[in-house]
Parts: structure tokens; sequence; C-alpha cells
């Protein structure tokens, strides 16, 4: 019978340690798709900017060329 006891004692033992590992690897998981909700939160903003770039950046070229149209009316890089 004592051994009967010993034994279900190391089973209990067991089991404790095996919930303890389940919990901690619940807990990771848990951090681990908060971070992944994260991440798709950081794309998300991420392609707004580069949605809005795209457009940015033609008006800036055509802010260039212009004023380099501009400045070659008007006699160059080296005015004399």
């Amino acid at each position: 019978m004592a051994e009967i006891e010993r034994g279900q004692g190391s089973i209990a033992r067991e089991l404790e340690q095996t919930r303890k590992e389940l919990h901690e690897l619940k807990q990771q998981l848990a951090d681990l798709l908060e971070f992944f909700g994260a991440m798709k939160g950081a794309f998300k903003v991420l392609n707004w900017l580069g949605k809005l770039a795209r457009p940015t950046a033609a008006i800036v070229a055509l802010g260039v060329a212009l004023a380099a149209a501009w400045n070659a009316a008007r006699g160059g890089i080296y005015p004399k």
C-alpha cells in the first residue's frame, strides 16, 4: 500500500510539473500571438505610409523638374 501511495505522490508531482510547464507554454504562446497582432498593425501603418509616399515622391519629383526647367530657362546653372 505504501508503494502505491509513493507512486501516486510521484505521479502527482509529475502532473504538477507538467501543469506548470503547460502554463508557461500557454503564456509564451499568448505573448507570441500578441506580438504578431502588433506586427500586423505595424505592417498596416507601413503600408499606409507607402501608399502616401508614392504620390508625395511624384509631386516632389515634379517640383524638382519644374525648378530645373525654370533654372534652365533663366540661363542655366551658372548665370552670366
